[in-house]
């Protein structure tokens, strides 16, 4: 008997971490009201992700498509539309050379389309085309529309918003903090993720674990996987070392990412989702790419400067075909930063 009840066990619940039958999961544990966001998978999936994962490598690129030099020192933010339109940042403050950049790449260069001097944190956009962004001289969530005329979507004074993000629900997430210095995060800080619905009203807060702890220091950077887990880069300090903080939507904390024990800094600045769920974060301080899937687990770690030639990685998005775009800083001799077309490993091509 205790043979066939091993046998018939199909299914985990990652978060109460136990195994179960068909049975027990659909009238036991479904009948629960608080699990209803837990995430429960298949034994077999797990099988399957730990038999794969003896021939990951530290491979993340397998070939450079091609490059580009922009016309801004370092690619801050980096968003990938349709028709090879493009949207990139450069944002230091202060500075007279901050731009907001729209353009298009062709074989060989990009075309600029428009350029605004303005001093941009972050940009998303939303499924009507929307580009959402957010000002430091200012305290609102903005919008540029398709005709170019700028709106204000949310006034989140007296807060200061830092990341902005549109999930595939079309919510926007944003990340706040108190008035004042960023760093360091003090008791009386005020460090928060909010989900706002497509018509920006409070959804849901995230700030605290279950246990009281702050999930939060400063949120520079803010993905969204497909089951609409929040992945959150966590700067401790102005040099932007930091971490991953992985978190669901009820405040439940999935996992943190420090980097690995033989790299002495971890500079996380750019972040992006593969369609498989795998989290991709380019580490500044060590001109290297991290992967590493929903639980946290390291798939692939590559020093992309020693082995392909591209540095100072600040920015990450996929375009329409699979190929994922790379926002870097100028090298020495240069004017400008570069942006760079690559092809994943594992990129769905």
């Amino acid at each position: 008997m205790l043979f066939l009840q091993r046998k018939n066990i199909k299914w985990k619940c990652e978060d109460c971490n136990i195994r179960m039958c068909n049975s027990c999961k659909v009238t036991v544990h479904q009948g629960l009201q608080s699990v209803q966001e837990h995430n429960v998978v298949s034994i077999q999936d797990i099988r399957n992700s730990s038999q794969g994962s003896e021939e990951v490598t530290s491979a993340v690129i397998s070939s450079v498509f091609n490059s580009y030099t922009t016309t801004v020192p370092a690619v801050h933010t980096l968003l990938c539309l349709d028709d090879d339109l493009v949207y990139f940042t450069y944002c230091r403050v202060p500075s007279e050379e901050n731009q907001f950049v729209k353009g298009k790449l062709l074989k060989s260069s990009i075309k600029i389309l428009q350029t605004r001097k303005t001093n941009i944190f972050d940009i998303a956009i939303n499924k009507d085309g929307e580009i959402l962004f957010i000002d430091h001289n200012t305290n609102k969530i903005q919008i540029l529309s398709s005709a170019d005329e700028v709106k204000t979507g949310l006034d989140l004074s007296p807060m200061r918003p830092l990341a902005i993000h549109v999930n595939k629900d079309n919510e926007v997430i944003v990340g706040l903090r108190e008035q004042g210095p960023p760093h360091p995060a003090k008791d009386f800080s005020v460090r928060q993720v909010i989900i706002f619905g497509s018509d920006y009203q409070r959804k849901a807060t995230l700030e605290f674990d279950k246990k009281g702890n702050k999930l939060f220091s400063y949120a520079g950077r803010i993905r969204t996987d497909s089951r609409n887990v929040v992945y959150v880069i966590d700067r401790f300090d102005s040099d932007m070392n930091g971490r991953i903080v992985a978190v669901d939507r009820n405040g439940r904390l999935k996992f943190t990412y420090d980097g690995q024990t033989d790299i002495v800094t971890f500079q996380p600045v750019g972040i992006t989702i593969t369609p498989s769920d795998n989290i991709v974060v380019s580490d500044r301080g060590n001109d290297a790419l991290h992967v590493m899937n929903s639980k946290g687990d390291l798939l692939g770690l590559q020093f992309i400067f020693k082995d392909l030639g591209i540095y100072y990685p600040y920015s990450l998005c996929f375009d329409s075909e699979g190929y994922l775009l790379i926002g870097c800083g100028k090298g020495k001799n240069e004017d400008c930063g570069k942006m760079f077309v690559v092809k994943m490993v594992d990129s769905p091509i």
